[in-house]
């Protein structure tokens, strides 16, 4: 698991009771509190800091709960990629796609369960950071309902829309942990799912490959289900057709009120871009959060009135993993084209979660690599997508 690990990630710690998570290989995102051991987040100046004293509270969760932690796992910096790509500490593998990156930023996790050694990982998603790699790596991936799990003792970076998140080879250890971790009461029934929507306008930006599988898999569903598939595209007016101008003052308003002032008066080693990034969002005016605000606003209702009944369908990504040797600007522009795919539930709150559902092939390279499919609905309903998605396995 060496190139999965983080700096300081070579790290054992045994259960400290017994319960619903026994036996379960849990590692954990560098951006998570280990009490003895750094939180790096992926930058060589964090690497240098002190130890944490205290376990982040998921981490003391899972271990209470029977988990035994096997490493600390490899992050994109600062949490700030998608791809896994880290120019201070490499790209960890992806072993259902060895020509591919394993997604990011969660993608130490990733990369260590997808090879089989560990059976859960702890990552976080603030903007994909867990539905990108679950997709990639042909993993279960779910970014729950914003505030359902606590992320106390892990490193900000845009704490609006920062979740703790969960990776797994089957839907068992994620199901398992989210009920260990989560609290508050839980959302709808399965009763009040009458309904399987397929959101075209989403599926129209997806590879025409992503598009026809995506496609397949929602009427399969459907049909072990027993509901009907509706197709509607989720931004409708007054909504802006993308929603990228929305999610991106407000994320970086965020990311300037966690690292700004650390970047600024420590004058942090930063790798390519981020720097750049973090000082941009210095830029962001009152004016640009507070109308992104109204546009997130008009979202959530939307997505109230569209799942009123059911629940939503769309692919998780728009594409396969990109090749690992691809330039960074075709990078920047996947990243930009994949957005639209994570941004809903992310502005909304809401949970998304990735199911692995097949391949597709590279029309270049000619190799084949995994991709997920996403059921999305309102907030609370965690545990209703994960039963539904028990149903359907």
């Amino acid at each position: 698991m060496t190139g999965a690990l983080a700096p300081d990630g070579d790290v054992r710690l045994r259960p400290t009771s017994h319960g619903p998570l026994d036996d379960v290989r849990v590692v954990v995102k560098d951006l998570y509190d280990v009490a003895g051991r750094v939180t790096a987040a992926g930058n060589p100046t964090l690497a240098a800091a002190a130890p944490a004293t205290r376990h982040a509270a998921a981490v003391a969760r899972v271990l209470g709960a029977g988990a035994s932690v096997v490493g600390k796992s490899a992050t994109d910096e600062l949490a700030m990629g998608m791809f896994g790509v880290n120019s201070h500490f490499g790209t960890p593998e992806n072993p259902a796609a060895p020509d591919r990156v394993p997604g990011g930023s969660s993608s130490g996790s990733a990369s260590a369960v997808a090879a089989g050694d560990a059976d859960l990982g702890l990552g976080t998603d603030t903007g994909g950071s867990i539905r990108s790699p679950a997709s990639f790596c042909g993993l279960v991936g779910l970014r729950p309902t914003h505030g359902r799990i606590d992320t106390a003792g892990v490193r900000p970076m845009a704490p609006r829309f920062d979740t703790v998140s969960l990776l797994a080879r089957t839907l068992g250890p994620v199901a398992a942990a989210f009920g260990v971790l989560a609290h508050d009461a839980a959302g709808r029934g399965r009763d009040d799912v009458r309904r399987l929507v397929l959101l075209t306008d989403l599926l129209d930006l997806a590879t025409p490959d992503v598009a026809a599988h995506v496609r397949q898999v929602a009427a399969a569903w459907a049909d072990r289900l027993g509901l009907p598939l509706v197709e509607e595209p989720l931004l409708v007016s007054p909504l802006p057709s993308e929603l990228l101008p929305v999610f991106w003052p407000l994320m970086s308003r965020q990311v300037w009120e966690s690292n700004g002032e650390w970047v600024l008066r420590d004058e942090p080693e930063l790798g390519e871009g981020i720097r750049e990034r973090i000082l941009a969002a210095a830029d962001v005016t009152d004016a640009e959060v507070r109308a992104a605000e109204a546009q997130q606003v008009l979202l959530v209702e939307r997505l109230t009135a569209l799942l009123d009944d059911g629940l939503a369908v769309l692919p998780t990504t728009v594409d396969a993993a990109p090749l690992r040797d691809l330039p960074h600007a075709d990078l920047i522009a996947y990243r930009d084209r994949n957005l639209a795919f994570v941004v809903p539930a992310s502005l909304a709150g809401v949970p998304q979660l990735s199911l692995p559902t097949g391949t597709v092939v590279h029309r270049t390279a000619g190799t084949t690599a995994p991709i997920g499919t996403s059921l999305l609905g309102l907030a609370g309903d965690d545990e209703l997508l994960l039963a539904l998605a028990q149903e359907i396995a």
